[in-house]
């Protein structure tokens, strides 16, 4: 596999892109004049490899599209009546098609995120070998930080995704085959390493590159979702692990804390402001993945999720609609009025729907109409769309409001401040430690969209608090690719009366059989290519 790889990256991949950085930093050189021999010889040809890795997360198997599509898909957030088979098999856990190229949503993600770990690794490589002969040591630690960044995210994603893989931590050689908890710990690893090299802030100019609270934040992440697998698995029996459980959610809490710490993050007044193109890398963001609309020396590197996540108009000016948003996200937004007994604006920023008793959702525009004018456009009755309600957040409307282009420039949020607030609660809840806190930093989150305080002595048993903080995370971060990783983590993906009551509110998880869907499947292509590597379990 190595082999096919390095002819794809001395072909050129070195310098087909650029970086995850301000939209106009871009990294370009003619790679038909490199080798692997004649290059990493100098300063710059170091920051066209960073550049490279970090171009993957553009990619439409990467943050693009595929993996906002699987990780709101097969959620309980979202599911599928596309024409293309492939996003319903995402959705609803029946899937046939194993083959390398006849499934993209399948495959471009193990692409992408090989890709990613391949030429990130040569960086590694590299700087080690060589590049603190180049550079003085904060600016090698620099990229050498960024480096593990980008290598960590991509073993976060394929955990997430696949649950196992090679574990590759060279350029040279194939890594031996990881499960999930595998996976997690390298990434854990890899992020571990560059929060103590990444810097706590970029010049305004390179404002997008991975930092030291964006890898604290991954940290947390990766420790949560370990001790999820060591203590909320009943089927595994053999692997759970109470006490390991424990020393993660601590290692969780304190890579929070240190977050905490740093001093530089706080939540934007207006929600809104973490999903348009004005306000991106606001100090609500520990990590974002830049987007730019268009192309650039013709290749798209825009963000795709609205054309394919959002409201289908035979015009063309909407979306696609391959995957729709769960008539359930209604009620759960409906549970609260906020103080002034309004509906929590979350869920008008949120879905696309309309309701008699909100006046705004008759009136808005939306692509130059309203919802009762695209009813009689479109030839629905009633006011009824097919569908109660559709994907809103990140798409245009909230923007310019023109019609859905095939890419967004509107920057992916991957982890922002409110995220790791309820994080916190969470990982206090599980440590059985000062609850009262951890409702205060619920509260935190809800007063910034005027929703009540919750009263701590309401939330003093695990149970109680842990469903409000199932709530919290819904309402707060709904669509943000959070879903399936928390579904994960709290076991209700790995006991079958918990997908039993998921199965509800999304009839697909009828399909989802406990101990194999968790994982997706592994293209077949890749595991004739890879020594040891076999097909996930049930499949």
């Amino acid at each position: 596999m190595k082999n096919i790889l390095a002819k794809i990256m001395v072909a050129g991949a070195l310098t087909l892109g650029f970086t995850s950085c301000s939209d106009d930093w871009l990294s370009l050189s003619d790679p038909n004049q490199e080798t692997a021999d004649t290059f990493w010889k100098t300063t710059d040809q170091f920051e066209q490899g960073l550049s490279a890795a970090y171009s993957t997360w553009r990619r439409p198997g990467y943050f693009s599209r595929w993996f906002q599509i699987h990780m709101i898909l097969r959620s309980d957030e979202g599911w599928s009546e596309s024409p293309n088979a492939e996003f319903q098999a995402d959705a609803n856990f029946v899937a046939s098609a194993y083959n390398y190229d006849s499934n993209e949503g399948l495959c471009l993600p193990w692409q992408a995120m090989y890709n990613s770990v391949y030429y990130v690794n040569q960086v590694i490589d590299n700087m080690t070998d060589h590049g603190y002969d180049l550079f003085n040591k904060e600016e090698a630690d620099r990229i050498l930080g960024q480096g593990y960044f980008i290598r960590g995210l991509a073993y976060w994603a394929i955990a997430g995704i696949y649950g196992k893989g090679p574990i590759n931590t060279n350029s040279k050689d194939d890594g031996e085959i990881g499960s999930q908890e595998d996976l997690f710990k390298q990434a854990l690893e890899d992020f571990s390493k560059a929060s103590t090299m990444l810097p706590e802030s970029w010049p305004s100019e390179e404002k997008g590159r991975v930092t030291k609270g964006g890898a604290l934040g991954m940290m947390a992440r990766c420790n949560m979702q370990l001790a999820g697998i060591k203590c909320h698995r009943p089927w595994d029996s053999a692997n759970q692990d109470a006490n390991a459980a424990r020393q993660y959610w601590v290692a969780a809490k304190t890579n929070i804390e240190d977050i905490f710490k740093l001093g530089i993050y706080h939540l934007c007044d207006n929600w809104m402001d973490n999903f348009t193109e004005e306000h991106e890398n606001n100090a609500e963001s520990l990590f974002e993945i830049n987007f730019k609309d268009g192309l650039i020396n013709g290749n798209e590197v825009g963000n795709q999720r609205p054309k394919f996540l959002g409201l289908y108009l035979s015009d063309g000016s909407g979306a696609w609609n391959d995957g729709s948003a769960r008539d359930w996200l209604l009620d759960e937004f409906n549970k609260e009025r906020d103080k002034d007994g309004n509906v929590d604006m979350r869920k008008f920023h949120t879905l696309f729907y309309y309701d008699e008793a909100e006046p705004q959702t008759a009136t808005a525009n939306y692509y130059g109409k309203t919802w009762p004018e695209w009813c009689n456009t479109e030839g629905y009755v009633n006011n009824e769309f097919p569908h109660a309600c559709y994907w809103k957040k990140y798409t245009s409307v909230e923007t310019d409001n023109k019609k859905e282009d095939y890419s967004s420039g509107a920057n992916f949020r991957v982890l922002r401040l409110a995220d790791v607030y309820l994080m916190y609660a969470e990982v206090l809840n599980e440590l059985g430690e000062n609850r009262a806190t951890a409702v205060e930093y619920i509260n935190k989150v809800r007063r910034r969209v005027n929703m009540s305080d919750l009263n701590a002595a309401d939330f003093t048993d695990y149970e109680t608090l842990l469903n409000q903080i199932k709530h919290e995370r819904l309402v707060e971060l709904c669509g943000e690719c959070t879903r399936w990783y928390d579904l994960d983590r709290w076991g209700d993906l790995h006991d079958q009366a918990k997908v039993n009551e998921i199965s509800e509110r999304d009839a697909d998880f009828l399909n989802f059989k406990v101990g194999k869907n968790h994982l997706w499947m592994i293209p077949n292509h890749e595991i004739n290519l890879w020594k040891g590597l076999t097909q996930n379990p049930g499949y």
